[in-house]
């Protein structure tokens, strides 16, 4: 095993533990955003999420900072135009996310088919932000 194979077992196991204490949905809905746009800043994350979720905008800051900085998946950039961070998922960690986010789906689905009744997760919720 490469050292860059275990910075990204490293990653993976980060994201997947903070994932974990994601009880409402939000933290994996943030990373879906980042799967469909690109450059996005606070304020727009906070938009999107807003619509599905009842959240503060220091909440989605707090979010991002973890993601970014303890997480490494996400790359800050400083835009002169708009005046404020731009963030956006590492390119090398976009598979990464992207499989975990899936396999978190595709669990949900099956549970939710299989027990209509339980309410361990909201994939209604997901749904509306695909069309954000």
């Amino acid at each position: 095993m490469t050292d860059q194979d275990k910075r990204h077992d490293i990653v993976e196991e980060r994201l997947r533990s903070w994932l974990a204490g994601d009880e409402e949905g939000i933290r994996h809905a943030m990373l879906r955003i980042f799967l469909s746009h690109n450059d996005l800043s606070i304020q727009e994350i906070y938009d999107k999420l807003s619509l599905s979720f009842k959240t503060s905008y220091h909440s989605v800051s707090g979010m991002i900072g973890i993601v970014s900085s303890r997480i490494g998946v996400l790359k800050g950039t400083r835009s002169e135009q708009h005046r404020c961070r731009i963030y956006r998922l590492r390119d090398k960690h976009t598979p990464i996310v992207r499989r975990i986010i899936s396999s978190r789906r595709q669990r949900a689905e099956q549970t939710t088919s299989s027990d209509t009744h339980q309410k361990h997760f909201f994939p209604h919720r997901l749904t509306c932000l695909e069309d954000v």
